[in-house]
């Protein structure tokens, strides 16, 4: 009954100097700035890594509110396991497991409490018109996701000199002078004879 917006990060790797990598921390820290609640995902069958640690750090200092998921934990909800993160100092840890849905109702409650109730729609945009739908299209590397944050007037999307980048279609909701988008940044076009990677072919 609640609408909200879900941010998919790329893998964060807070002091990064590696240019893709640097790029995908960058997109991170932003969303972390615009979000009421981050869910912080951690591996309980790999346990804690000094990686995790950064992470936790840097998360700490940003002052917002943090729920720790500890995936793969199926079968595990009293495991002694669970109890090593609380080493992070960012209470209790919900065991989740992302593959087989176990714990996520629980989990997206915790993320709601304290959260304000939604305000009623109100009745005149109700009826409002849908988005217009734009995809932006091409081969990889021509200045795809470059050209959406040219649009939005901020790095929305990693923009990197490496083809490949996008691997999904991804949606920016967008509006200009009252008419609004929904922005469709999709993954680069290839021949079919230059489809090798399995990963590749499912993007195209």
């Amino acid at each position: 009954e609640r609408e909200f917006i879900v941010v998919d990060t790329g893998g964060f790797e807070p002091d990064t100097s590696d240019g893709m990598l640097k790029e995908m921390a960058k997109q991170t820290r932003q969303a972390v700035a615009e979000a009421d609640v981050v869910v912080f995902v951690l591996d309980v069958r790999a346990g804690l890594s000094a990686q995790d640690h950064d992470i936790a750090r840097y998360l700490r200092s940003t002052a917002r509110r943090v729920l720790l998921a500890v995936n793969k934990a199926e079968g595990m909800s009293d495991s002694p396991r669970l109890a090593e993160f609380h080493e992070l100092g960012m209470g209790e840890p919900h065991p989740i497991s992302a593959a087989h849905g176990q714990g996520i109702r629980s989990l997206i409650e915790a993320a709601f409490e304290g959260e304000p109730e939604p305000e009623a729609e109100p009745l005149e945009e109700l009826g409002a018109d849908k988005p217009i739908r734009l995809a932006v299209a091409g081969r990889p590397n021509v200045g795809k996701s470059t050209l959406i944050n040219t649009w939005l007037g901020e790095e929305r999307l990693v923009a990197f000199d490496q083809p490949g980048t996008t691997r999904d279609a991804i949606h920016v909701p967008f509006e200009h002078h009252g008419q609004r988008f929904d922005l469709i940044d999709t993954a680069g076009l290839r021949r079919k004879g230059q489809v090798f990677e399995s990963i590749a072919t499912l993007s195209a």
